[in-house]
């Protein structure tokens, strides 16, 4: 038994150990090689193994294109190796606690979305802004529906009735504040700060935890940092 413990412990670290090797090459190619050599490595990484690429494949899709669009630089490199590692692990079974780490993996995703959203607004005609916002509704949709799929119960219509209302707040939300004369950081704030209060309150409703306590924490959290992003924001009036 303590051998079988040890070598499960050491399969395990090795295991990691692999997938920050996978994950750091996935920063690095992105951040000093052409882009399509970046692509073809993160194709290798995540069907090698084979073993539940379909899973996933929505999320790791999204992670390329979010990649094709967030400015250049380090910290983005850094959290396109953080997002990969988390795919990976998810992916093939290594992370234990899957739905904290898929949790993750969808915030952090859904910042680097953001992010490339609100950062390219300047070089975008006007017209393809609603047709972008809608993108970002949907993305949300899909990622939402994956976290649902962990709630207690396998109620298929509340499940997308509650990707549904929260795609389409986000939608509107984008919409609004990408036209706010502010710096695109504080933008993506703004987004990300409402897709994970969302996000929390829906997980609660399907997991029927959600009370008049818990509105009110969550809300009253949305509204004090709301309140600090803007005020600390420089508006270009």
């Amino acid at each position: 038994m303590p051998f079988d413990f040890i070598r499960r412990k050491a399969k395990t670290v090795f295991s990691l150990r692999g997938l920050l090797i996978k994950s750091c090459i996935f920063g690095l190619c992105w951040f000093f090689l052409p882009f399509w050599i970046f692509l073809l490595v993160g194709v290798y990484f995540y069907f090698t193994p084979f073993f539940q690429s379909f899973n996933l494949f929505i999320p790791f899709l999204m992670t390329l294109a979010a990649a094709a669009y967030v400015p250049y630089g380090f910290w983005p490199a850094v959290f396109l190796g953080i997002l990969f590692f988390l795919i990976l692990g998810i992916k093939n079974l290594i992370f234990v606690n899957r739905f904290e780490n898929h949790q993750i993996m969808v915030f952090l995703l859904l910042f680097l979305i953001f992010f490339g959203f609100f950062s390219h607004f300047e070089n975008w005609e006007k017209w393809i802004i609603s047709t972008i916002s809608l993108g970002i509704g949907l993305s949300f949709f899909l990622l939402f529906k994956e976290l649902a799929d962990y709630t207690r119960g396998n109620i298929g219509s509340k499940k997308n009735l509650a990707a549904c209302l929260g795609s389409f707040l986000l939608w509107q939300a984008s919409s609004v504040i990408i036209f706010l004369p502010i710096n695109y950081f504080y933008q993506t704030a703004l987004l990300f700060l409402l897709s994970v209060i969302t996000t929390d309150v829906l997980l609660e409703y399907l997991n029927k935890n959600l009370d008049r306590k818990k509105i009110l924490v969550d809300f009253s959290i949305f509204f004090a940092v709301t309140a600090a992003i803007l005020a600390s924001a420089n508006w270009g009036l």
